[in-house]
């Protein structure tokens, strides 16, 4: 009887070190990141400032809307991936903007952490928007290898308003100062669907 009654204190205290040697494992480093992850924003339930129709709106979206001065501000689901090279991720948010018109898709895009998101900038770039390849909205957005993909329509000459023709893709690049644009393609749709 004694015998069994120290086999089982060798087992209760095998036992009892194993569990305590589990507990002291180090945190892992991964969930403290996504906890502060831009990830973590409730993009649909946040304030953004933007120069809609020239002027400056500020909007808090509720439920991914909102409204300021007559116009709808409305935003879409998040893309992420890093495009500083800072190993963490950028959120691009797209947003379109609609008063007595739809003034088109467009992309903010955030850095930062979930307590300080910051914006870095709105892309297509306005700086780039003269050229004759415009992209005039945005219809997805893709993160890969450092680079944002913008893919979107706009208007070849003469074409009305109702029926964009063009399809236009353009790639960014961060250069640690803004956006640069590294590639543009212009696709006429009735050429890709023919």
């Amino acid at each position: 009887m004694r015998r069994y009654f120290l086999l089982g204190l060798l087992v209760c205290i095998l036992a009892g070190c194993g569990t305590a040697a589990q507990s002291q494992a180090p945190q892992s480093h991964t969930t403290a990141t996504n906890t502060d992850s831009l990830t973590q924003v409730d993009w649909k339930n946040f304030t953004y400032s933007t120069t809609c129709y020239s002027s400056t709106h500020t909007f808090q979206a509720k439920d991914g809307k909102a409204r300021d001065k007559g116009i709808l501000f409305q935003v879409y689901k998040p893309v992420y991936g890093d495009l500083t090279g800072d190993q963490r991720p950028e959120a691009a948010i797209p947003y379109s903007c609609t008063g007595a018109d739809f003034g088109g898709v467009h992309v903010f895009v955030y850095t930062g952490d979930a307590k300080h998101p910051r914006l870095l900038a709105e892309l297509p770039a306005s700086y780039d928007q003269a050229q004759g390849d415009a992209l005039g909205s945005v219809d997805s957005v893709t993160i890969n290898n450092g680079v944002i993909r913008l893919s979107g329509s706009n208007y070849g000459p003469n074409v009305p308003h109702c029926c964009p023709n063009v399809q236009i893709i353009r790639n960014y690049r961060w250069d640690g100062k803004h956006f640069a644009l590294i590639s543009s393609k212009m696709v006429d749709k009735a050429a890709t669907t023919s």
